[in-house]
């Protein structure tokens, strides 16, 4: 049907407003005579409308020009009827053939006179002449061709009565698809569905149709409904998703055109996951219940129903809406009481209160929580950040607490890493930065309203910011008992970040205080010279040293234990792990080569040393586990002696930790694998820091022994597994090894009998006091008197600039020359 003979057409001319009379606007008046535009005058143009017509008839509407200079003559008037097409052309001009066939233009001095009677038309053609039309014609952006706008005119509708068939099914197609093109057009007929209830015209049909199997009424149907949701109104697809029309609308959209002789079952698909609502917590808002219902139902539509039919504007479209929903429901749960009465269910009560009730409400908070945290993964960076922030503020670690402690279903504990999983993934300083400025702030609230930050101590502040291992903890019972691979590695990476100094203490940064990497005093009594882990020796503590110190201690004596557990020694009796257990492993020695390089030096390694996970990490490496996990540990050594550390040094020489290595070198010794040149690389870093022992000062090699801990642990390779490694000798690393070693024996040979010499020889005469002058006079010389190097001897400090900093850190821990007249005088 359409506006003019139907319905809606006699509700609008019925119910005619009062359409007012225009202001006069200057113009001038054309008209079309053989083939040219005639100018008939200058005049005021005005749109009104009167009673009558003068004819006798109905009352009409008239555009009516007057003359400028005698405002009784009237240039031009036109009746608007019937059904002329006005044309809008440009900004100031508009063009119409009248029903006698005379062509007419106006053209206005302004734009908004123009305005001004464009708005007059299409109040005309909405209340008293419904026929007529207003098209806006404006040319293209490359000047070829124009594009036609319809502004007002009538509308052709489907019929909205409640008998159809297939030959007003048919039509209703037709209007529909032409409708789409124009959006005058198309939002008519939006309002025209959702005025006349069409789509429930449409559902009480398809009943009939299926009933009494009329195939192609059913095909045209499913046309239809398909037709309905590309004009992507958000209106129209709520209305489809309501109670009454959703199991009607799956019902159609079963019958596809492209497989005519066959059907989906969406309805029996629709009913086995349909959602029912089940209120872990009461919600008095029925308009809520109604959004989740919706939110499901228009996902159940993109995923299942039309996931062949939508294209990418469409299904960008329907999940807009979607996320528009879920911003709501997530906004009803972040305010209110809400989550406080949800996270009250996980209080500690006495016994006799628990009951299966209970119990049973607590495993729904959880899927109720993790469904919350995964609808919000699509909203916007800003409202996801405030439900984390409101989820951890209203204490989320009780109910994962729960979940992992006293939780005895595998699911409920899957459900509850990956949530915050998904927390950590989206930010994860956020929960530290959280629980840190909600400490603040309670502290702060406790010292009767006197904010006095400037007089804070380092002390107070750093107890303000108190390390929370809660997450740690909840992310240690994740990894050691989670089987997924993939769900350790992420794991894994959370507990990298946390761990690390700057994650520990976000204020940090890596000019701040010094590296935690690195000894505070080589000296083995440190403890007397520094005050706070490593401050200055007069003991001095900066804010960001003690807040590491505080972190580094509450994890070294509350989660490491647990973290390592499966690595403590005496818990490693067991050498037949299985393939999981190898994957676990994996990702703990991963964490031991990290908090070896990147804690505070002494900290990290009184627990590795303590618990002896450096000799389970040895053996780790036997041919028992997989190669991945050997390698993993190779690297782990490879790292730890890197930091040349000789307390790790000297533990590891003597309790031969390294057979494992050379013993997977033997496996591999004529094979061009990953396990070959895995070896190979922990050799070759053995080999670079003996051959940096051997540079003096000025960058020249000197043909003396020397000891390092790289010497030594040279020395101890080839006491233990020299054997191996000569029979690696064809490989240039191993030879170059051999050959070191081999000068280096000699060297230390001629030196013993050197020294023998100087003691004979000290008996009876002062050469020994001359050599001490000279050993004192080239004491004071390097460190009193630094040489400038040339230009020559600064390339060799760029390109060795490595070796020299160790030398230079030999030199400035020389004994004072009474101490070395002390050793001398012993030997």
């Amino acid at each position: 049907m359409s506006r003019v003979n139907g319905v809606n057409g006699d509700m609008k001319c019925g119910g005619t407003s009062v359409i007012r009379e225009t202001e006069p606007r200057r113009v001038k008046a054309y008209i079309l005579e053989n083939n040219e535009w005639k100018d008939t005058g200058t005049g005021f143009c005005i749109g009104k409308v009167n009673e009558e017509d003068g004819g006798g008839g109905s009352k009409g509407a008239f555009l009516v020009v007057t003359n400028e200079e005698a405002p009784q003559e009237v240039l031009l008037r036109s009746r608007l009827e019937g059904n002329i097409e006005y044309q809008r052309q440009e900004e100031t001009l508009i063009v119409w053939k009248d029903l006698t066939g005379k062509d007419i233009a106006l053209s206005f001095e302004e734009s908004m006179g123009c305005d001004a009677l464009c708005d007059f038309i299409v109040e005309v053609q909405r209340n008293l002449e419904s026929n007529i039309s207003l098209v806006a014609v404006k040319s293209n952006e490359n000047g070829i061709g124009s594009v036609h706008e319809i502004i007002t005119g009538p509308v052709s509708l489907p019929s909205s009565d409640l008998k159809q068939d297939e030959k007003t099914l048919m039509s209703a197609l037709r209007i529909l698809n032409e409708n789409i093109a124009f959006e005058f057009l198309k939002n008519e007929t939006v309002e025209f569905v959702l005025e006349s209830n069409y789509i429930g015209v449409l559902i009480s049909h398809f009943n009939k149709a299926e009933a009494e199997k009329l195939p192609r009424d059913l095909l045209l149907l499913g046309s239809l409904v398909k037709t309905l949701i590309l004009y992507n109104q958000r209106d129209i697809l709520e209305k489809m998703t309501d109670d009454e029309n959703i199991v009607g609308i799956v019902g159609i959209l079963e019958y596809d055109t492209e497989f005519p002789g066959s059907k989906a079952n969406h309805r029996k698909c629709l009913e086995a996951y349909n959602p029912t609502i089940k209120e872990v917590i009461p919600i008095p808002n029925e308009e809520l219940k109604n959004i989740v219902k919706k939110c499901f139902r228009l996902q159940f539509l993109k995923d299942v129903v039309l996931v062949r039919f939508l294209d990418d504007h469409n299904n960008s479209f329907i999940l807009d809406i979607i996320l528009d929903l879920q911003t709501c429901i997530i906004d009803f749960i972040k305010v209110g009481p809400f989550l406080d009465t949800l996270f009250a269910l996980y209080d500690e009560r006495p016994a006799e209160e628990v009951d299966e009730t209970l119990i049973e409400k607590r495993r729904d908070g959880i899927r109720l929580l993790h469904q919350c945290v995964q609808t919000s993964k699509n909203l916007d960076m800003g409202d996801k950040e405030n439900f984390y922030r409101t989820l951890i503020k209203k204490n989320l670690f009780k109910v994962l607490d729960y979940a992992f402690h006293k939780e005895r279903e595998s699911n409920l504990r899957i459900l509850a890493t990956d949530t915050i999983v998904t927390i950590i993934e989206y930010d994860i300083l956020l929960i530290s930065n959280v629980q840190r400025n909600d400490r603040s702030l309670h502290e702060l609230g406790e010292s009767n309203g006197e904010v006095v930050m400037d007089n804070m101590t380092d002390a107070a502040q750093g107890k303000m910011e108190s390390f929370d291992v809660s997450l740690l903890l909840i992310l240690s019972t994740i990894l050691l008992t989670d089987k997924s691979p993939g769900m350790r590695e992420q794991v894994t990476q959370a507990l990298n970040t946390l761990l690390h100094p700057e994650g520990c203490c976000p204020g940090a940064s890596p000019g701040d205080g010094h590296n935690g990497s690195m000894d505070i005093m080589p000296d083995s009594n440190y403890e007397t010279h520094v005050g706070c882990n490593g401050g200055t020796m007069n003991g001095d503590c900066s804010p960001i040293d003690f807040r590491m110190t505080e972190c580094f201690t509450e994890f070294y004596s509350r989660v490491a234990p647990i973290l390592f557990k499966p690595l403590m020694r005496e818990l490693l009796g067991n050498e037949t792990q299985s393939v999981n257990d190898d994957n676990l492993l994996i990702h703990l020695v991963k964490l031991v080569s990290f908090i070896c390089t990147e804690h505070n030096r002494r900290v990290s390694r009184e627990f590795i040393l303590e618990n002896q996970i450096l000799e389970s990490v040895s053996q780790l490496i036997e041919p028992c586990h997989s190669l991945q996990l050997r390698l993993t540990a190779v690297r782990c050594f490879k790292n730890i002696m890197c930091l040349d550390d000789e307390y790790y040094h000297r533990h590891m020489i003597s309790n031969k930790l390294y057979g494992p290595v050379f013993t997977l070198l033997q496996e591999n010794l004529n094979k061009d694998n990953l396990a070959n040149s895995c070896v190979q690389d922990f050799c070759k870093i053995v080999l670079v820091h003996c051959l940096t022992t051997r540079m003096d000062i000025d960058g020249q090699q000197q043909p003396s022994y020397r000891k390092s801990n790289f010497t030594l642990l040279n020395k101890h390779l080839f006491q233990d597994y020299g054997q191996t490694i000569r029979r690696a000798n064809h490989i240039r690393v191993f030879n170059e090894l051999i050959e070191f070693y081999e000068e280096q024996s000699a060297l230390e040979n001629e030196e013993i009998d050197n020294k023998e010499d100087i003691s004979m020889d000290s008996n009876g005469n002062g050469d020994s006091h001359v050599a001490l002058d000279d050993e004192n006079k080239a004491f004071k010389r390097l460190r009193s008197e630094p040489d400038v190097p040339t230009d020559e001897q600064h390339e060799t400090f760029v390109s060795n600039n490595v070796n020299f900093k160790k030398v230079i850190d030999k030199l400035n821990t020389v004994e004072p020359p009474s101490a070395m007249l002390g050793e001398l005088m012993r030997k």
